[in-house]
């Protein structure tokens, strides 16, 4: 239920050490090392996972302005935008998952989790590309590693290290009066003190009536390096304020596109985010990470009424990882413990909830024999609810594991085979309005098989990856459940399967170009639905990118994405006439000397008309149009 609120999460980091940054370059360069897969620093050979990896610079020669973009133009995942008709909000999915993606991938930076313990998504909007070095996207389930929300998927965004002293100031202005403004400086003293401060500043009065947004994000780190580790503390305070132009109806939609349906409705949203992070060698074999943190979101606006939220997430989350030594090479080994506490109040405290939640969890990578190695691992997770409103409790509990195998055909190939279970235990927010007669959610709980295979050759990537997921009691709103009111309940069970298939290819040494394929089956096996698809989800999607460097100065980034037909989000029953496909293309043109760095990217270059989210609900057609074509220039000055 209010899937349409924004988001109220604020994402911060403090780097980790030095050596979790590899600045390795797709375009440019094979990358080899990866964290996401393992939690912890691992030869991606190792990893019997598909990891796809957004490199620093493909985000700067793309010209994406925001992780949404990012991520759009890798195509890796699926982006729904259904806020205000800006890029800068949005929900993630994958695996094929439709309106309930949020709470079924997960978000990460530097291994922290984003999402909220509410329906609403990450605010990926938050998170300053400039200090991103890149964005590991793990496909499929990583229930035993990451419990909660791992279930189609999971992507960890993660920053730059504190490393000398440099600075940046950019510039950017484009189409519906945008402005932005983006400032920060990071240096690290000889005696270990590492100082980064940033500052971002963004107007625009969005492509709809009613879709102004102002956004003022700042952000103040410290950190100090010694001989065995890295202690750290940041704090951001965020401004967030949104005018929220609301759906539109058929006629509305051929009348302006660019109307607001809610004319009167907007969020203003406060955030503060607080963290201290550890990274400590405890031996030549064992490292010890720990992050704490607390997030919290003071909301207060208006959707069709006077509306108020506030949410607070406390998080601690210690691990040891260890490579202990064996015959055939290193066992690695990753052992931990997450707990998260959330309180969450909405509607003038008619949603008043608590949860709280503690997993201890271990997973074991053996090298089996040179070319063989065996992953296993378990996560046993309770979570507690309470209602303070209607002073009920409720406990749950989860065992969850995994097997996997990975073989190293030869240097450049390896293939994988791996079983995943994961759990999702009901956000605060859903078990506040569920059926009649029903206090409280089954946790939803699945089994991921995966096959994989990647191989790299000198001038060509290519993975292929199959998978098949079944979940049983997913979690999901009815709109038509509780006699037509709606409500959040468990289905019988739903099955996905699908296939992955990637290629990047060097055509010249200044030239390269790539694209990912996605096909997605999505049923549901029970209930009065079964057979029916997920909606919302398109069985086909296809992404093209180019890059193409005309010398050391000028750069040209184009890509595009196809989304397949699919039916309305809400049309449960494969009612209604699906959605047609779509074709979004993109291009980013790059000038940079010295310092100095001056960029142009047009979206939606070709002005494609087309709805960033369609619902139907109670019988009604719900239009989110997305922006037509649209410009940023961006200049730059980096010390």
């Amino acid at each position: 239920m209010f899937k349409l609120t924004p988001s109220l999460l604020a994402a911060t980091t403090l780097a980790s050490i030095s050596s979790m940054t590899f600045a390795s370059s797709i375009i440019n360069q094979p990358l080899n090392i990866t964290v996401t897969g393992t939690r912890s620093l691992l030869s991606e050979e190792m990893a019997g996972k598909t990891v796809s990896v957004i490199t620093r610079q493909q985000i700067s020669a793309s010209g994406a302005s925001n992780v949404f973009e990012a991520l759009r133009s890798s195509g890796t995942v699926q982006i729904t935008q259904n806020y205000t008709g800006n890029s800068n909000d949005g929900v993630v999915s994958m695996r094929g998952f439709g309106e309930n993606s949020s709470q079924n991938v997960l978000i990460l930076v530097n291994g922290r989790p984003l999402n909220n313990p509410t329906l609403e998504a990450p605010d990926l909007s938050i998170i300053s590309l400039n200090n991103v070095e890149r964005i590991e996207v793990l496909q499929g389930s990583a229930g035993v590693l990451y419990g909660q929300n791992a279930v189609g998927g999971v992507i960890n965004i993660i920053t730059r290290s504190i490393e000398g002293s440099s600075g940046q100031i950019q510039v950017s202005a484009g189409s519906y009066d945008t402005a932005k403004l983006a400032a920060g400086f990071e240096h690290r003293y000889e005696n270990g003190l590492g100082v980064r401060l940033n500052m971002n500043n963004n107007t625009s009065n969005g492509y709809r009536d009613n879709s102004e947004k102002e956004f003022e994000r700042l952000e103040a780190g410290l950190s100090y390096r010694y001989h065995s580790g890295e202690i750290g503390f940041s704090h951001q305070v965020i401004n967030d304020n949104q005018r929220l132009p609301g759906s539109l109806s058929d006629a509305q939609v051929q009348a302006d596109a660019r109307a607001a349906g809610t004319p009167n409705d907007f969020f203003n949203n406060d955030v503060t985010v607080s963290e201290i992070t550890l990274a400590q060698s405890l031996s030549d074999q064992f490292t010890l990470h720990a992050e704490a943190s607390q997030r919290d979101s003071n909301g207060k606006g208006v959707l069709g009424s006077s509306y108020s939220q506030d949410t607070r997430v406390n998080s601690f989350t210690p691990r040891i990882t260890g490579h202990l030594p064996a015959i055939h090479g290193d066992i690695i080994l990753t052992a931990g413990y997450d707990y998260r506490n959330s309180d969450f109040q909405a509607w003038n405290g008619y949603y008043n909830s608590e949860q709280t939640a503690h997993a201890f969890y271990t997973q074991v990578i053996y090298p089996v024999s040179e070319t063989l190695s065996a992953t296993v691992g378990a996560r046993n997770t309770r979570v507690k609810d309470n209602n303070i409103k209607e002073s009920t409790e409720h406990s749950d509990s989860a065992f969850v594991k995994e097997f996997g195998i990975n073989w190293q055909l030869r240097p450049n190939h390896k293939i994988f085979l791996r079983r995943d279970e994961n759990v999702r235990f009901a956000a605060v927010e859903e078990n506040g309005y569920t059926p009649s007669g029903i206090d409280f959610l089954q946790p939803q709980e699945g089994t991921s098989w995966e096959l994989g295979w990647q191989g790299d050759y000198q001038k060509t990537k290519l993975m292929l990856n199959l998978y098949r997921l079944e979940l049983d009691n997913e979690i999901l709103y009815d709109a038509e459940a509780n006699a037509g009111w709606g409500a959040n309940l468990n289905m019988d069970r739903s099955l996905r399967k699908g296939i992955i298939l990637g290629a990047e290819h060097a055509l010249l040494n200044n030239l390269k170009i790539g694209g990912t394929y996605t096909y997605t089956d999505s049923e549901l096996l029970a209930g009065s639905f079964k057979g029916n698809e997920v909606p919302f989800v398109a069985r086909h999607t296809f992404n093209l990118f180019a890059n193409y460097r005309f010398d050391q100065q000028w750069n040209l980034y184009v890509d595009g994405q196809y989304t397949g037909e699919r039916y309305l989000a809400g049309d449960d029953a494969n009612a209604l006439s699906k959605i047609d496909g779509y074709v979004v293309m993109n291009a980013s043109l790059k000038w940079q000397r010295n310092h100095w760095t001056t960029q142009l990217t047009i979206n939606n270059m070709f002005n494609e008309e087309y709805d960033a989210y369609i619902g139907n609900r109670y019988g009604s057609t719900n239009h989110y149009p997305a922006p037509e074509r649209n410009m940023l220039l961006t200049v730059g000055y980096a010390f």
